[in-house]
């Protein structure tokens, strides 16, 4: 077994689809779906991460997929830590004297005790000190912004099971709305679309599919299609039918009004004296899911200002633990 004085710090990102996780002095070095599988009783841990994702879909009965973490919150302390020993064994194989210093980027809107949880599942898979960065400040740092300017930050984060909508100045959140939706939750809307206007059932991964290749907000994307396979609710038989990007409009306009009202209601929070930093540099957009179609657009189009969007939203947060790690001080500036 390999042995080591001191493992290697890293940062982590614990998303409700992705764990990715950055090494110091290294940058990403891994990005996998948090995903478990187990055995019938739940006591064993048979395939994590990417072998997890591969059996989606395709287990007997006696073998569950899980996810420990759901709409960014851990539903099981147990198997989040089994995860999280996965991921830390993978960055440390092997015995170290001393732990490692992790940070962890966590939803803006979680609770207390949902907070002590994730600390608690850091603390009993290894580590030895652990920062935790609220993920909206961590993606600002992974933009290339600089949160801990006395100056508003507009952030507009869409994951895999949360939206979250922040306005952040000197390292804080000033005002805060969280929706416990997000991509998943899209997934599960294109799913019933599909029971009720075609008749066809289909499973997560095909969902997922089409959320990423033809949904869209706008308008002139209407005509953009594919063909989908699935199992005909009427006669059970395998089925192909093609599906256009208007007929799934209905699947995620919902969401995106839930979004704006959120907006809105982080606006009317904020401070005056902050409100000209957003009216001049307008919103960012960030996380898993701001890759959908038109939504930046949608936004735009209702806030009347302009917006940013990284070349890989779904990493800002990871590349911005990863700078919190490598720079810690600048985090805990104006921090308690």
């Amino acid at each position: 077994m390999k042995f080591r004085m001191i493992a290697n710090d890293f940062a982590i990102d614990l998303g409700t689809s992705t764990v990715s996780v950055y090494k110091k002095n290294e940058g990403l070095v891994l990005s996998e779906p948090s995903l478990m599988v187990l055995d019938e009783n739940s006591t064993k841990v048979l395939a994590v991460g990417n072998e997890a994702k591969e059996m989606l879909g395709k287990t007997p009965s006696n073998i569950h997929v899980v996810k420990p973490i759901v709409n960014g919150v851990i539903t099981d302390f147990n198997l989040t830590e089994a995860m999280l020993n996965y991921f830390f064994n993978k960055i440390n194989p092997g015995m170290s004297l001393i732990q490692p210093k992790v940070v962890i980027s966590i939803p803006d809107g979680i609770t207390d005790i949902e907070t002590r949880a994730i600390e608690d599942a850091a603390l009993h898979a290894g580590s030895r000190e652990i920062i935790l960065a609220p993920q909206t400040l961590a993606q600002a740092f992974g933009m290339g912004l600089s949160p801990d300017d006395p100056r508003a930050i507009l952030m507009v984060s869409m994951g895999a099971g949360t939206t979250e909508v922040s306005v952040l100045s000197l390292n804080g959140i000033v005002t805060n709305a969280s929706l416990k939706k997000g991509g998943d939750y899209i997934d599960e809307a294109i799913i019933d679309l599909f029971k009720k206007n075609k008749k066809l059932d289909i499973g997560k991964n095909t969902a997922e599919n089409i959320k990423n290749n033809i949904l869209s907000l706008r308008v002139k994307d209407g005509d953009l299609s594919m063909d989908v396979d699935g199992r005909d609710m009427i006669s059970a038989s395998p089925k192909t039918v093609e599906v256009k990007s208007r007929d799934l409009v209905e699947a995620v306009i919902t969401y995106a009004d839930e979004v704006m009202n959120m907006i809105y209601e982080v606006l009317e929070k904020t401070p005056p004296e902050l409100t000209g930093d957003i009216r001049r540099d307008g919103f960012y957009l960030s996380g898993g899911f701001a890759n959908l179609k038109g939504i930046r657009e949608y936004i735009e189009s209702k806030l009347k200002i302009s917006s940013y969007i990284s070349e890989e939203p779904g990493l800002d947060a990871i590349l911005g633990a990863g700078k919190i790690l490598e720079e810690p001080d600048r985090f805990l500036k104006y921090r308690k």
